[in-house]
Parts: structure tokens; sequence; C-alpha cells
């Protein structure tokens, strides 16, 4: 594909800088940026090698607006496999889109939202889920999760579905053999084993991919307990810093108070919680319920109890609750005498019982390290562990192997060749539109336009 018009953009964030980038793409890049460039030297853009760097001004006529560096960078070896021209100019606001604004006029057009990675796309330089990685190193918050995407531009996950979508159409190859030719016998039995290796790799990726979702989208937990147990205490050594107001008077907490911090290179949305107890006036009771929506949309919850004194019908009642997710008990308040005899608790129910002094950090650490265990199922995943997929992706991936699973029952039960190839077909074609295979122009336009204009 090569678009017939030139596409340009602002490619930094707008804002004080030291440098500010107007990139372009397409068959007009060179002779556009010629129009507005004057060279410091006797050159013409149009005759430079390619990958090479030149100093000058851009111009409006005669008026100088800006001392840059142009780079010209030509097809096919470039980002979009298409000619680029970049200009760097002083990163002030009022320079760049004065730039942009001359290339627009020179003949440019405004580029759309994530269309020069598109054009990668489509012109074949990157898959589409190479293209998803870009994004995800953009928007990388933890230097594990631009780890997980720079790994992921590389292809390794584009390798592992092409190889995937190899491997089934083989054995569709071996069962419509038996279908266009009854003359040749073919053994569906046999199959089984291979049927059953090609369910084993989607799993894989399934699980890999339900990973990779915390590291890319990160964890929320709340921290639940009733008033004065020390949860705003936790939530202040969880971040290392005084965050929430801490006093002896129970419910000082009326509201939640959310933070983010990075723990093993996972960004943690903290959520600190009203107690919860029976209100004792408006203002308590609307706390209460902003913190039981808190449990609601939490992926992990911490009840906090107090060690230091004995437990209260409050305190019981928390801890018979089912929450139906992931709940780890923090025991707090071990600097004080133990009153809590925690042989008594049943541990069952928890990921993990931990004893801690919120506010001398004891304990603190190996919580936090819990709190990662309890999600992770083993820890913090290692390089290649997880894949980092967008909703869209991973559903592409559960219908892949919901699909190869029906492939095993249909061949263990002895079904039709018919009805174990029509099930095949669905699984090639959902793993075909992870590599970008057969995938509609309104899924394109909705997965570029989450990027920024100028990438």
């Amino acid at each position: 594909m090569n678009a017939p018009d030139t596409i340009a953009a602002i490619s930094t964030p707008l804002g004080d800088g030291g440098i500010g980038i107007v990139r372009m793409s397409g068959p007009r890049a060179v002779e556009i940026a010629e129009r507005v460039f004057r060279p410091n030297s006797r050159i013409r853009l149009s005759q430079v090698p390619t990958h090479t760097l030149h100093y000058g001004f851009i111009v409006d006529g005669t008026r100088k607006i800006d001392e840059v560096l142009v780079a010209v960078m030509r097809a096919p070896r470039t980002y979009t496999r298409e000619d680029i021209v970049e200009v760097n100019c002083h990163g002030g606001i009022a320079a760049v889109r004065a730039i942009l604004d001359l290339l627009l006029h020179a003949g440019a057009r405004l580029a759309e939202r994530g269309e020069f990675t598109k054009r990668a796309f489509l012109n074949g330089r990157i898959s589409l889920d190479q293209a998803q990685a870009v994004l995800d190193a953009v928007r990388a918050q933890t230097r594990l999760g631009l780890e997980a995407a720079i790994d992921r531009i590389s292809g390794r996950f584009s390798r592992e579905i092409a190889v995937l979508r190899d491997e089934i159409a083989g054995v569709l190859a071996e069962i419509e053999v038996g279908i266009d030719y009854p003359d040749v016998d073919t053994e569906l039995g046999s199959l089984l084993p291979a049927v059953q290796r090609l369910y084993a790799a989607a799993q894989d990726l399934v699980r890999r991919a339900a990973r990779g979702r915390v590291v890319r989208e990160g964890l929320t937990v709340a921290i639940i307990g009733r008033p004065n147990v020390g949860k705003s205490t936790l939530l202040n050594a969880l971040l290392a810093e005084e965050r929430a107001i801490v006093t002896p008077i129970p419910g000082t907490t009326r509201d939640t108070v959310e933070e983010v911090v990075e723990i093993s290179g996972i960004p943690v949305r903290l959520i600190d919680t009203a107690g919860l107890r029976t209100p004792t006036d408006t203002v308590e009771e609307e706390g209460v319920k902003r913190a039981r929506r808190a449990v609601d949309r939490a992926d992990l919850l911490i009840l906090v109890i107090d060690g230091s004194v004995s437990l209260t019908s409050e305190d019981r009642d928390l801890l018979t609750t089912a929450w139906g997710k992931p709940t780890i008990l923090a025991v707090n308040k071990t600097d004080l005498p133990a009153v809590v005899d925690t042989t008594a608790i049943n541990p069952k129910p928890y990921a993990g019982v931990y004893k801690i002094a919120a506010k001398t950090n004891a304990g603190v650490a190996k919580l936090a390290q819990g709190m990662m265990d309890s999600v992770l199922a083993g820890g913090i995943p290692a390089a290649g562990s997880f894949l980092l997929l967008d909703t869209w992706e991973r559903d592409l991936l559960y219908h892949t192997q919901a699909s190869l699973g029906r492939v095993v029952d249909a061949v263990v039960a002895g079904l039709t060749p018919d009805m174990i190839a029509e099930e095949l077909r669905t699984a090639y074609t959902e793993a075909g539109k992870l590599q970008g295979i057969d995938i509609s122009e309104d899924v394109l336009d909705k997965i570029f336009a989450r990027f920024c204009v100028g990438k």
C-alpha cells in the first residue's frame, strides 16, 4: 500500500521542552520540506543521501521561523516504508505549530490518530500485534511494562501465533483430504494428540495474556476493615508518604482515598476506604457506600484487623464475609502487645495472612510481595511469561482456545470430519485476525484511533 498523500503531525508532546519534532510521511515529504527549509550549506534535500541530518532554518517566505535540524529518511528503510522527513525544532508550542502549519500549507495533510503506525502496518513493515505493542510502549507506566512492549515489538507474539496457525492448517489439511477424497483412509482418532497440543498451546497463550493484563492495566487494591484498625496508616506505608490523614479518632476516613504506586514493576491503584460498620450519620453512610463500591471494582482486597485489641462483632462479620475475590488478611499493630490469637483464624478463605505494623513499616514489604503473588500466581512474571494484549486481542485468543477445545471434544466423541473441520476453520480464522488477516477496516480504525496523532 502506498498512500497518494503525504501526512504531517507533531510527534512530541505539546508544551515547553528542549526539542519538538514535526514528522511527515509520504511520497512528497522531501519535496514539501524543501519548500520551507533553507539549509546552511549548498544542498538540496531531494539530492541528499538517506538517513542524514541537515542544519538550517524553517522559513515562511523570507521570514525565519525557527532554527532546525531536518532528518531525511527514504523508503523503504523507514518506519512507514515511505519517505519520511522529521523537523527537529525548539520545543515550544509556537515553534512546532508554526512549522506544522507551514507544512500543511505547502501540501501535506494533517495525519489522523495513529496514521503513521497504520501505514507501517498496511505497508507490511510490522504486524498488527506489533502495531499494538507500539501503543503499549508509549503508554508504559513501569519498566516491566516497557520491556514487555519492546519484546512484543520484536515479534515474539506474532511468531507464536503464526506457528499455531500453521499447525492448525496442517491438521485441517489432513481432515479435508478425507472429506474431498473418501477413498483415502484418514483415521481421525490418530489426530487426537495433535489437536490436544494445539489446545494446550492456545491455553498457554490465554494464561500468559491473563498475567499480562495485570502488567498492562495494573491492579486495583481496596484496603478494608472496621474503623481505626490502621487502614490509612497502611496506605501511607505502601506509598512511602503521608497521603491519608491518620488520627486516633475512629471514622477519620469518610471518603475513599486513591493513589497509584509501582510495586515490583506493576502499577497498583490503592484505595483507602471508610471503616465498614453501621453508619452513625449521613456522611459516614455515604462513606460506607463508597467503600463497598471500591470493593466491587477491586481486583484484590486487603482486610485489616487490629491485633492489639480483642476482635469486635464488626471484625467477626468482616472475617466471615465471602468477598468473592482474592483477599489478604493483614493483622496490624504487631508493635503493640498481641491480643488476637491469629491461630484461631481460619486461613483458608485468604490468599495470605500477614502480621504487620504499618506505623513502623514492619512486615509491609512482605505484604506487598504477597499482593503480587496472590494475583499473579507465582510472583512477578519474567520476560516472555506474559503477553500484553488488549481486550479485543484477549477475546480473539479466548475464541481460538474455545474452538480448539471443541475440536478436541469432537475428535474424542467421534464426530464427523465435516464438524471437526468447521471448528478448525473457526480457530484458524480467529488466530488470523490476531495477525491482521481478514480484519475489517472499522476494526483497524478503532485500533489506531487510540494512538496519538503523531505516532
